[in-house]
């Protein structure tokens, strides 16, 4: 049985702050009974059969057996009964034509949002702010099934008290509504606000039309969060650095105003946000795991190879320990100069030749086709 108040401690309290030896030993307390529970499900089962998987000997993280995340999608990987499921996430449909499916119960998706909002807080403070939605207001209407756009959206506008979406659907297109925009700018610019948006939609449909258009703006009390869709804006020679520094100039803000995360619909409500020192934080309901892409052991600090991301935050599907086809470099533990404590380090790329599979990424190969 799970601990629910060590539970309830991990997820709500301040982030950031346990050690990584004291943070390791309360994850496993919590993650050993939710693996046994995994168990229901027969493809899980027959994985941990297969590794002669003993959950009682578990006494690191790294010894945690993972999923490839394309397993899901093409296994149904519920680890609660079907009358739980509250809520089905869909990855983008890439060029397998197979989305990722989460199943979420409705205690999956409040620890979700926990988690979210306690990461968050880290960064933003809790203060409550007008947001402005770089993507249109389809993405978030009220569905059975989400997508993982959706989902973040969702998720960051916890912090607002007045949102407003930037952006109008037209056919498979977005397109800025700029009366729209100037009126959000006029009330709002003396303001602090929050922005978000897919990182290749507030490029391409943004920032780029924006500036073709000679067109700039006066928000200076931004804070703009933004994720997903870096392999398609690396192939154009776009790194983050020229990102921030144009996304700032568009809005008259700072750069360090521009705050890239890192994160996955297979883990809603994991979040690894830039710190100010620019390497991301891994909160203490997560895990993360860089593993040697020939070995997959964990690799030592300054290497790169493949993301592992953990969570102990999901009952309805086994988000514990999952492989992902990301390549980041372990910085590391425990000591980065902005205070947070626990392991940190950078996302690099995808690995060449996978599937693009961000959502940013899949609009961006749709826009190639239109």
């Amino acid at each position: 049985m799970e601990d629910l108040n060590l539970m309830d401690d991990i997820i709500l309290g301040e982030q950031f702050e346990r050690v990584q030896k004291e943070k390791e030993k309360l994850f496993l307390q919590v993650m050993k009974p939710q693996l046994k529970e995994n168990m229901k499900n027969l493809n899980i089962k027959s994985l941990y059969d297969k590794l002669d998987f003993n959950v009682d000997e578990i006494e690191t993280v790294e010894k945690v057996p993972f999923i490839p995340v394309n397993m899901f999608k093409y296994f149904e990987l519920k680890t609660c009964d079907d009358e739980k499921v509250i809520r089905t996430l869909n990855s983008s449909a890439t060029t397998t034509g197979n989305p990722s499916k989460i199943y979420l119960d409705r205690k999956t998706s409040v620890r979700q949002s926990q988690g979210l909002i306690a990461t968050l807080k880290s960064f933003l403070g809790t203060k409550r702010r007008p947001m402005l939605i770089i993507d249109s207001e389809d993405i978030n209407k009220k569905s059975a099934t989400m997508s993982a756009r959706g989902a973040a959206v969702r998720g960051v506008s916890t912090f607002a008290n007045k949102i407003n979406y930037v952006m109008d659907k037209q056919g498979e297109e977005l397109k800025i509504n700029l009366e729209r925009l100037r009126e959000f700018e006029q009330k709002y610019k003396d303001s602090e606000i929050l922005v978000y948006g897919f990182t290749y939609i507030v490029w391409s449909k943004f920032v780029k039309v924006l500036k073709e258009n000679g067109i700039r703006l006066n928000m200076p009390n931004i804070k703009l969060l933004h994720s997903g869709g870096w392999k398609k804006l690396t192939s154009e020679k776009v790194n983050k650095e020229e990102f921030s520094k144009t996304v700032a100039e568009i809005f008259n803000t700072n750069p360090n105003n521009i705050i890239d995360f890192y994160g996955m619909v297979e883990q809603v409500g994991v979040v690894f946000i830039d710190c100010e020192c620019g390497y991301k934080h891994v909160p203490d309901f997560a895990e993360v795991i860089i593993r040697d892409l020939l070995t997959l052991e964990e690799v030592k600090t300054g290497e790169t190879g493949l993301i592992e991301v953990m969570s102990i935050l999901a009952s309805s599907y086994p988000a514990q320990a999952i492989l992902t086809e990301d390549i980041g470099e372990f910085v590391g533990t425990d000591d980065c100069k902005c205070g947070r404590k626990g392991k940190y380090f950078k996302f690099k790329s995808r690995v060449e030749k996978a599937e693009i599979r961000g959502c940013g990424d899949t609009f961006a190969e749709k826009e190639n086709r239109l």
